[in-house]
């Protein structure tokens, strides 16, 4: 009889440590969650990384190393070289040496240094500007006037450069710097008057003084170019001319360079 007790008290306690044993079992499967899907490629990623893909080198920097040099003949950086900007068309630079020479006829600077050379090697299409600019001018406007001949001079090379040249000189002469067809009264200074003299008759001088410079050059180099003949031939036409200053400078320098040759 107490073998029997016995018996069923050892089977009782198996049972309950097996049924004890297999909740425990389960306890632990439910508790566990598993890795999220982004998280999971990210760990199988780096670990599939890392057992494929080299290591990163360090840097030259970070090596003690000089970097490369860039390839020669290859600009880098912000100084590297820009293209050419594309030069202006005949007419294009034609209105710009205009819009240059009206710039400075309204500063009404006489010293302007872009006077001496910004208006060197004048296109055909600037200089007909040119001309239009000084017929456009007031007659009054002496030493504007002056100027536009003066450049034009500077440029003088075909037969219609020549013959506005001819134009300027057979111009009626200004009497005043008011009005140029109304004599302005008669000023008791000689001195004054003369220098009012010169300016009424600013772009003819201008002509004259070109050609001088023409037939100084000639002969200092001992010969006579189609320019120089050109230039005698203004000094012919000036000495006709209705200004008193004008036809006695021609006359001297006719005087000077054919007169008297040295």
């Amino acid at each position: 009889m107490k073998i029997k007790v016995l018996a069923l008290a050892v089977i009782f306690v198996l049972g309950f440590l097996a049924i004890r044993a297999r909740n425990r079992k389960d306890n632990s499967l439910t508790s566990y969650e598993p890795l999220p899907p982004i998280a999971a490629h990210r760990a199988a990623r780096s670990t599939t990384n890392a057992e494929t893909e080299p290591a990163a080198q360090p840097s030259a920097a970070a090596a003690g190393k000089e970097p490369a040099a860039p390839v020669a003949g290859k600009a880098t950086g912000p100084r590297a070289a820009q293209p050419a900007a594309p030069a202006l068309s005949p007419a294009a630079d034609a209105s710009a040496r205009l819009a240059v020479l009206e710039e400075i006829l309204q500063s009404k600077n006489d010293n302007d240094p872009r006077l001496d050379s910004a208006f060197n090697g004048l296109s055909p299409e600037a200089k007909k500007l040119f001309r239009q600019k000084y017929r456009q001018l007031p007659a009054e406007g002496r030493n504007e006037r002056g100027t536009v001949v003066f450049l034009l001079g500077k440029n003088l090379k075909t037969a219609e450069d020549w013959a506005f040249m001819r134009a300027v000189l057979s111009e009626a002469p200004c009497l005043s710097l008011e009005n140029c067809g109304r004599a302005a009264k008669a000023e008791p200074d000689s001195h004054s008057t003369s220098g009012v003299d010169l300016t009424l008759s600013y772009p003819a001088v201008m002509v004259l003084k070109r050609a001088e410079r023409i037939l100084q050059i000639n002969r200092d180099a001992g010969g006579q170019d189609a320019a120089a003949r050109q230039a005698l031939e203004l000094i012919s036409a000036g000495k006709n001319s209705g200004a008193k200053v004008v036809a006695d400078l021609a006359a001297g320098l006719e005087r000077e360079f054919l007169s008297s040759p040295r």
